[in-house]
């Protein structure tokens, strides 16, 4: 039996189990009016299988057999969906559409980011659950959101394996040869995290190990472009707003890499007079639904109108 072979029939095997399951519920019938036929039930089965279903399933199988990631996947946006992130990225930093579509560009025309990541990733242990030629996804926006606002200090929590952090050192690296020093902080629970994070990146930055409450409260000075994305529970992300409200920048930025399934940093943006934004991925030829970025940033006084 070949690789692919195995592949398919362990599918199948998982499909029967459904259907197994399925049968065993007790049938659902519409709230009001009468019930359908079965064939026209079934009809409706097969559009939303042929719309929906048969494209996400043909895209898990290819993906279980192409893919090692076992969490953290790591894709590719959609072409509409970059766009749209371009468009995200205008409304917080205030730049033109055209710049913030040039510096997304700019992250996946990086030979040298790339090279780094795949060296790394051939030469590591964790290879049998990493990728080659990892996606960026919603990070594009991180990347976009540091070239233009020049922040001085970037904060992130939860570095996972360091793709992140390697992104965001990347655009602070830029700024510096532009003359606009800033400098990275991660954090993360397990030692063994950030292992793609090493110079040229490192340089400017470093990972704090221990829980992330307890290494925001150690940091000094104040941060300009904040990044939730450590422990994922809506109770923890809240406490992580409320630990860094009070060593915010003026023009600080907040990002909330759980912004998908709660409202913390919709709720903080709007006990602290912030403007809220949410920006959904659209993974391209991914099984995966994608998540998003939420953005919480200080509103700012209008322009005087003359007259």
């Amino acid at each position: 039996m070949s690789h692919q072979q195995a592949i398919l029939q362990g599918f199948q095997q998982l499909t029967q189990q459904l259907l197994q399951e399925e049968h065993q519920k007790p049938p659902v019938a519409p709230e009001h009016g009468p019930q359908q036929t079965p064939d026209q039930q079934l009809q409706r089965l097969a559009f939303g299988f042929g719309f929906y279903l048969k494209p996400r399933l043909s895209e898990l199988i290819q993906w279980a057999q192409r893919s090692r990631e076992t969490s953290n996947f790591t894709y590719h946006l959609t072409e509409l969906n970059l766009a749209h992130l371009a468009g995200w990225v205008t409304v917080i930093a205030g730049c033109s559409l055209k710049q913030a579509s040039q510096w997304i560009n700019e992250l996946h025309l990086d030979d040298g980011l790339r090279n780094h990541l795949n060296q790394l990733t051939a030469s590591s242990g964790a290879a049998i659950s990493a990728d080659f030629n990892m996606g960026y996804g919603r990070r594009l926006g991180w990347y976009a959101l540091v070239r233009a606002l020049k922040p001085r200090v970037v904060v992130e929590t939860g570095v996972d394996k360091g793709l992140g952090s390697c992104v965001l050192a990347a655009a602070l690296l830029r700024n510096q040869s532009e003359g606009h020093p800033g400098r990275y902080y991660g954090t993360d629970i397990n030692p063994q995290a950030g292992w793609l994070f090493q110079n040229p990146y490192r340089e400017i930055g470093e990972i704090l190990y221990g829980d992330s409450i307890e290494s925001l409260n150690r940091l000094d000075g104040t941060i300009d472009l904040f990044i939730n994305d450590s422990d994922h529970s809506a109770e923890y992300e809240e406490r992580e707003y409320a630990c860094v409200a009070a060593k915010l920048s003026p023009v600080a930025v907040l990002l909330g890499d759980n912004s998908h399934v709660t409202n913390k940093l919709y709720q903080f943006a709007l006990a602290t007079g912030r403007d809220f934004l949410f920006f959904s991925e659209k993974p391209a030829d991914h099984w995966y639904p994608g998540a998003g970025i939420g953005a919480a940033w200080a509103k700012k006084a209008p322009t005087p109108t003359l007259f």
